[in-house]
């Protein structure tokens, strides 16, 4: 059964003739919804106003997860949230091409088990050719705990802000300078009302060698930010570049009814990408550069905002998901905007 398509990550080749769109796949027999997500490669010759699907890049699969305690748990591993970048500064043309996906598992009565996975990394010299295997890249502390497998770098100790974090996701992806920077939401455990909630700070990481090694540069989003837009947090980042301008883009979640609920996407831009700071009023908070409000003849529900953005889009715009009830079983959608990050507007969101 198909259960529809989200978490797009757009990425252009540097002329801009060609578009590349990884994203979530959602499958399976399960009710109410698939329990498989893949991530599949889409290209598009027209700036985005056509998409034609090319591959599987990862396949979801059934699994058994040993637990810590020796007990076997049954379930299935997921690839989510990709993001997909162009490192064209990277010297090894078969690497220049990255995909960011989180691996985790998940079980029909734990649902997500994220602290179950580890953010994974593929290469390749074109999309549409062959990728290295999986790279399993990023780890939050003591998770995943063993015998899974051990990621090369170990968040938890780049900065001291970080050592609760159990887990991290929704990878966003942008290069520059010379430079390689991931932006990622860091799941923390906060204390609130009716007790132990998990929080999101959104973090920017950079590598100076193409991956090999990864630094903290700073903290770009919290609770309290989030706070500001009338929201509970911020998650599923992405980083875009607009007019020589640069920009995180992010979703901001209210808690409801469903445990999550994402309303749109916020663009803030960056005063320095380089040093991780966004553009911020006199109180210290961020400022709001654009507002991409859902589309509000849809039932969002539990999503719309994870947003993806390639100023080559020329004839698509930002790509933003959004869930449409309307539409069972394929309810997971996305969607064209049709708008640019830097002639958006900033209605519809609490100031």
């Amino acid at each position: 059964m198909e259960g529809g398509i989200y978490d797009p990550s757009v990425a252009y080749t540097p002329d801009g003739k060609v578009g590349w769109l990884a994203y979530s796949s959602v499958k399976g027999d399960y009710k109410p919804i698939g329990q498989y997500v893949h991530t599949h490669l889409a290209r598009s010759t027209d700036g985005g106003a056509n998409w034609d699907f090319v591959k599987v890049l990862n396949t979801s699969t059934n699994g058994t997860l040993v637990m810590p305690d020796g007990k076997q748990l049954p379930g299935v591993w997921r690839y989510e949230v990709p993001t997909l970048v162009f490192d064209a500064a990277d010297p090894d043309a078969s690497r220049r091409w990255k995909l960011f996906v989180h691996y985790y598992f998940w079980n029909p009565k734990r649902n997500r088990m994220p602290e179950y996975g580890w953010i994974a990394l593929r290469m390749a010299a074109d999309p549409a050719g062959e990728w290295s295997a999986d790279v399993p890249l990023f780890s939050a502390g003591k998770n995943p705990p063993a015998p899974c497998h051990k990621p090369r770098v170990d968040l938890n100790a780049l900065d001291a802000s970080l050592k609760n974090s159990i887990a991290y996701s929704e990878p966003g992806a942008l290069a520059h300078d010379g430079l390689l920077y991931v932006s990622l939401s860091a799941l923390q455990p906060r204390l609130g009302l009716g007790g132990i909630r998990v929080g999101h700070t959104i973090v920017l990481l950079a590598s100076d060698d193409h991956g090999g090694s990864w630094r903290f540069v700073r903290k770009l989003l919290d609770n309290d930010d989030a706070g500001r837009f009338g929201a509970d947090a911020f998650d599923g980042s992405s980083l875009a570049e607009d007019g020589g301008r640069f920009f995180l883009l992010a979703s901001p979640m209210r808690r409801g009814r469903v445990p999550e609920v994402h309303h749109g996407t916020t663009a803030f831009e960056f005063e320095s990408l380089a040093e991780g700071r966004l553009r911020r009023d006199t109180n210290g908070l961020p400022a709001l550069a654009t507002y991409f409000a859902p589309q509000p003849s849809l039932f969002s529900g539990p999503g719309a905002g994870q947003a993806t953005y390639d100023a080559h889009n020329t004839r698509g715009g930002l790509l933003m998901p959004q869930f449409n009830l309307k539409a069972y079983p394929e309810v997971f959608q996305i969607f064209s905007t049709g708008r640019r990050i830097v002639t958006g507007d900033r209605s519809g969101l609490a100031q």
